[in-house]
């Protein structure tokens, strides 16, 4: 049955107020927490809610969001209390086992013809005990965003990834019907009916005797996992990896309404779009902020879209952590700020992000990785301070991370500021090219000459002669260390003058690299 509804205009200036409101209640915290406390004739309470203030915020929402849809009637669809506005499907109280979410099985028994999985209130009413699902594999659930499917093609890559790894039960939930374009308001909102339809999967493949089960949520998907996590209470899932949650209208959403580390025993997140489509705040027990969580490396090729490519690199790393042998890892942070702020450089405490994730791992990460597949650049190691792996900031011609380079220019947050080199060069040390008047062949005379006596104490041993006349010549030369006549009058100064040289063509290429200049 399809009613269309005509509003009038004081139903339209009462929705519009209703908008403001719901901007910053949540529409879905109106729905769940509104109730009658009228019990007349005119407040008729119908499957526990009240029909006018349903009616009412039915209105408002179809107001609201008719301006992202097509133009097309409001239908309310009386047998499954849900209503649809344009394109845009709004669930209200369906009840799971739901024809707009599949569960799709693949294993190494199929791995290319996807099985259908019929879950429903119980096994015997379900054919999970007839398909291919064996319950002594590990389960992976994944988990697809809004206007997205399980097509998605890194998510599909996780399948080839996961079976030539080893033998999985992988489970893809289909809920593409409740989560189009250009419907993200709607899709939304029936994140928490899809999670209670996968909460309902879950709750049958613990019937069959496992509880080895790992969801794997992108985008929107990520925030599925938690409202699936809050229906099998008191039940908690062995892991959960969400892979760049989304943020829009998730800022302020209560722990029960967001991913977090509460949903399983250990939760793991990947960030790679924070501040755009993903959130920045961290969600579970190990975060890690890929190339800073923002902006990916590579993304600004091809003229592609930088945010939607970046976004989308959350499952591609994590879909190529499954096998790789480089790994990516991520080295300790104590919050994003400190990020920020340059308090944060490479150190030993790193951990591998993705599949192999440590899961007594806890805290934030920072990882680095490559602008093409192999996105993985391995472990970066510098136990004496001396070796380091390759900087991707190298490829683009960048001696440091472009956001700190905004914030500070002179480099002022870096632990060697103020560490000068103490060794004269006509060349500047300014990393802008400007000539500094200490370093512009003024005041630099004593320097040279201390420097030079130094490097002569420590290897005088080296040029100890035998005759008295030799060690007088020497001692001479220490005390006229600095000046060019000496050091000519020496053979055995060859090697000093080679040191010399050396040190002042690492200074002139470690100043001479072009400076990354911001679009």
């Amino acid at each position: 049955m399809y009613v269309s509804i005509v509003y009038s205009p004081m139903e339209i200036l009462f929705s519009n107020f209703l908008l403001f409101i719901s901007n910053v209640i949540d529409l879905r915290s109106l729905w769940s927490g509104l109730r009658c406390s009228s019990t007349s004739s005119k407040s008729k309470i119908v499957n526990g809610r009240c029909q006018i203030v349903q009616y009412v915020c039915d209105t408002a929402a179809a107001l609201h969001f008719a301006h992202i849809t097509h133009a097309g009637p409001v239908i309310i669809r009386q047998p499954r209390s849900d209503f649809t506005v344009g394109t845009c499907t709004w669930v209200v109280e369906r009840p799971c086992p739901d024809q707009d979410i599949k569960f799709y099985l693949f294993t190494r028994s199929n791995p290319e013809d996807r099985q259908y999985v019929h879950i429903d209130e119980t096994l015997e009413k379900s054919n999970l005990s007839t398909s291919y699902f064996n319950p002594s594999l590990p389960t992976k659930v994944i988990i697809h965003g809004y206007n997205g499917d399980m097509f998605l093609e890194p998510l599909i890559k996780m399948k080839g990834e996961y079976l030539n790894r080893g033998s999985y039960n992988l489970f893809y939930v289909d809920w593409s019907v409740l989560g189009p374009g250009p419907c993200y308001p709607s899709a939304v909102h029936n994140t928490k009916h899809v999670g209670t339809c996968i909460a309902q999967l879950v709750q049958r493949i613990l019937d069959t005797g496992t509880d080895n089960v790992h969801l794997i949520g992108f985008s929107l998907g990520a925030q599925v996992t938690n409202y699936a996590a809050v229906k099998l209470r008191p039940f908690k899932l062995r892991r959960i990896s969400g892979l760049d949650p989304a943020m829009p209208l998730f800022i302020t959403a209560d722990k029960d309404d967001k991913l977090d580390e509460s949903d399983a025993n250990f939760v793991d997140v990947i960030h790679t779009n924070a501040l755009v489509q993903g959130k920045i705040e961290r969600c579970g027990h190990v975060d890690f902020y890929m190339n800073g969580g923002i902006i990916q490396p590579g993304c600004w090729a091809g003229g592609q879209n930088p945010m939607a490519c970046s976004h989308h690199r959350a499952p591609d790393y994590f879909a190529e952590s499954i096998r790789s042998l480089t790994g990516f890892w991520g080295w300790k942070c104590e919050s994003y700020v400190y990020y920020l702020l340059g308090f944060c450089p490479h150190n030993n405490f790193q951990v591998v992000a993705g599949e192999d994730c440590n899961q007594a791992t806890e805290g934030m990460f920072m990882i680095t990785t490559n602008a093409d597949s192999p996105f993985a650049i391995g472990r970066w190691t510098d136990s004496m301070g001396l070796l380091k792996t390759p900087n991707p900031l190298n490829k683009f011609s960048l001696k440091r991370d472009p956001f700190i380079s905004d914030i500070d220019q002179w480099g002022k947050l870096e632990g060697n500021f103020n560490n000068v080199e103490q060794f004269p060069t006509p060349y500047s040390q300014d990393p802008n090219g400007d000539d500094w008047p200490y370093f512009n062949h003024i005041g630099t005379n004593k320097l040279t000459k201390d420097y030079i006596k130094k490097i002569l104490e420590q290897d005088k041993d080296r040029y100890d002669e035998t005759t008295e006349d030799s060690a007088e010549a020497h001692l001479n030369l220490l005390k006229h260390a600095g000046m060019s006549n000496a050091i000519n009058q020496k053979e055995g100064l060859s090697d000093l003058r080679r040191r010399l040289q050396l040190k002042e063509a690492s200074v002139v290429e470690q100043y001479s690299l072009p400076m990354y200049t911001p679009y």
